[in-house]
């Protein structure tokens, strides 16, 4: 394949294949943006007798701030999501309700018919009161919740993890002078 030479406004030169046609580059000298000519034009375009130039991505501030944002994105979502993944295995989830019923039947199977109709009458009377959600029910309510914030936050460390695709994506290239 052959290469051509492209000249920036500022005397610069470019080594440019036709594979880098409408293409936008950064000059490494004025670092302002070229844009390279249809297939056609670059033919017309001088050709390139030797590599005196090569070409290289070049990582800017707005990069380097992208991908910050991401790691540090990233790396809080996955932190904080392994924390809520633990709290929720340590939360017991057993379900003693069926215990706490069979319990309940045995005292009232034990108490004299004339002590459990006056109990029937009270209870009648009053209401049953306040119903308090046994432990399980905490429990199950506190696991859903910590899953829902460890969800959340994967959906954060994804997005995280974008931002740091983005910053590669986004790198700019340039040509600059051989060093050798």
């Amino acid at each position: 394949m052959a290469n051509y030479l492209l000249s920036c406004d500022c005397g610069a030169q470019f080594t440019i294949g036709t594979i880098d046609a409408g293409k936008t580059l950064q000059c490494a000298e004025c670092e302002i943006e070229v844009v390279v000519p249809n297939l056609r034009e670059i033919r017309e375009l001088p050709e390139a007798k030797s590599s005196s130039t090569q070409q290289k991505s070049t990582w800017g501030k707005q990069n380097g701030l992208i991908f910050g944002f991401g790691v540090i994105l990233l790396t809080l979502g996955l932190g904080l999501a392994a924390f809520e993944f633990y709290q929720a295995s340590q939360l017991d989830l057993h379900d003693n309700r069926e215990d706490e019923l069979l319990y309940g039947n045995a005292v009232i199977d034990q108490m004299p018919p004339l002590v459990i109709i006056q109990q029937w009458r009270i209870i009648r009377a009053n209401g049953l009161g306040d119903q308090q959600d046994g432990e399980y029910q905490l429990n199950a309510k506190q696991y859903a919740e910590h899953q829902t914030s460890a969800i959340w936050e994967l959906g954060a460390a994804a997005i995280g993890l974008l931002l740091c695709c983005i910053a590669f994506m986004l790198l700019k290239r340039t040509h600059a002078a051989d060093p050798s």
